[in-house]
């Protein structure tokens, strides 16, 4: 089902605001241009570090700056998302500096947030050039399915092209669940990912459906032509480098993200969701739904929709800082295989700060503002949801009466299990 996008279909444009109109316009976002001899002297003078701590501090002030409620608890939230973005970065970097020594690794997680993650997917990224051949092992699993795509680099820094993908029923699966792949600009007999010359990344999505019952695929990689090669010792110009595109890492990424939140606080319509649309830079087999909401002490939200035909679907809530909520803890998202659905074939889900006892309740934590995301992913159409804010007391009468009641006990044991799940997905 790869390429489902119709033709003429509206693509969403990124974000909002001058920083993401330059990246929409295609301008690539990219560190300081540098010899290396420049690079190795600023790191033995300290030039690059402190350069670096200067990044991290403008960043700092910039997220004092942002167009966001003033509390403790959204400034606090803000602090933890930039502490996970600078390891995030450092991934990047560090771990994913080497496309000649590649591994995969996870660039988001119950910690490291960024745009707003699926709270159903495992994120994996490996660093690729375009002239290189790759071998990817796999252990199928049981998860829903994956997506692989071939990616120019990151759609925040202006790099927005997909060049390839598939996922889990294109391949050819041994009867033991295992795979290979290879990626390579030439064309290969069996599974063959093709790589462009401009292509720096593989990047993995796995889907889960049933937290509980499911188990992630295993992946490794390797390039052939450096397979069994020691890598060469580390020099002052590639640390400066290195030290150079974490700062503008951080900083260029933290700005785009930032901007978003207010543009959509700008184009929200009240008693309607945003229409899920394909976006610049994401997959192409994901449509996006990207909104905002504000509730009351005494209120709360109501969500209706109909059933997508759809392979995956699922909302979520998120913070003013454009990042998922603690999704393991806390009953802030449901995908279409938890979510319970009414007699009259229309799924009704509650965002409210308080339990209202029903199936389908997505948790502020007691947020007065944020976001509500929904995907639909490998779909045919794209129902749009009606919303609508009404008196957390009134819930119980705009409700079907066939709608069970979940007590107390039973909410308990579905954290606990999402508790269970995430950190089983998340074991190295």
């Amino acid at each position: 089902m790869a390429g489902e996008r119709r033709r003429g279909e509206a693509t969403a444009k990124l974000g909002g605001g001058e920083f993401s109109a330059r990246v929409q316009r295609g301008e690539k976002l990219r560190p300081p241009g540098r010899r290396a001899e420049d690079h190795a002297a600023r790191l033995l003078r300290g030039e690059a570090w402190r350069d670096l701590c200067r990044a991290l501090e403008r960043t700092g002030e910039r997220l004092l700056e942002a167009d966001n409620p003033r509390d403790e608890r959204t400034l606090a939230e803000g602090f933890r998302y930039l502490l996970g973005l600078t390891t995030l970065g450092l991934r990047e970097v560090v771990d994913l500096g080497d496309p000649e020594r590649p591994v995969f690794v996870h660039v988001q997680d119950p910690f490291v947030k960024w745009g707003a993650e699926n709270a159903d997917n495992l994120y994996l990224q490996a660093s690729v050039r375009g002239d290189r051949t790759y071998r990817i092992r796999g252990e199928r699993g049981t998860s829903l399915d994956f997506l692989i795509e071939v990616k120019e680099g990151y759609m925040h820094l202006g790099d927005v092209r997909n060049f390839a993908v598939c996922s889990a029923p294109d391949l050819e699966i041994g009867s033991d669940g295992r795979f290979e792949i290879l990626a390579s600009a030439s064309p290969q007999t069996g599974n063959w990912l093709p790589l462009h010359p401009d292509a720096t990344q593989i990047v993995i999505r796995q889907y889960f459906y049933d937290w509980e019952a499911e188990r992630p695929a295993r992946f490794t990689i390797e390039c052939l032509e450096s397979a069994g090669v020691p890598a060469p010792p580390v020099t002052a110009a590639q640390v400066g480098r290195t030290l150079d595109a974490l700062g503008h890492f951080v900083e260029n990424t933290f700005r785009f993200w930032a901007e978003w939140m207010p543009e959509m606080r700008r184009e929200h319509v009240a008693g309607r969701l945003q229409p899920a649309l394909p976006f610049v830079g994401g997959a192409d087999d994901i449509r996006y739904g990207n909104d905002v909401f504000t509730l009351a002490e005494d209120e709360a939200i109501l969500i209706e929709t109909g059933l997508p035909d759809a392979r995956f679907w699922h909302f979520q809530l998120g913070s003013d800082w454009f990042v998922t909520l603690d999704y393991a803890n806390a009953m802030n998202s449901l995908n279409g295989a938890q979510l319970a659905v009414d007699p009259d074939g229309r799924v009704r889900i509650v965002i409210a700060h308080a339990d209202p006892g029903v199936p389908n309740w997505l948790d502020t934590g007691g947020r007065k503002s944020g976001m509500i995301q929904y995907r639909y992913v490998w779909t045919r159409d794209a129902p749009e949801p009606r919303i609508e804010t009404l008196p957390f007391d009134a819930i119980g009468s705009r409700l079907p009466p066939t709608t069970p009641r979940v007590d107390p006990a039973t909410r308990r044991d579905q954290i606990a299990m999402r508790q269970r799940s995430i950190a089983r997905r998340f074991t190295r």
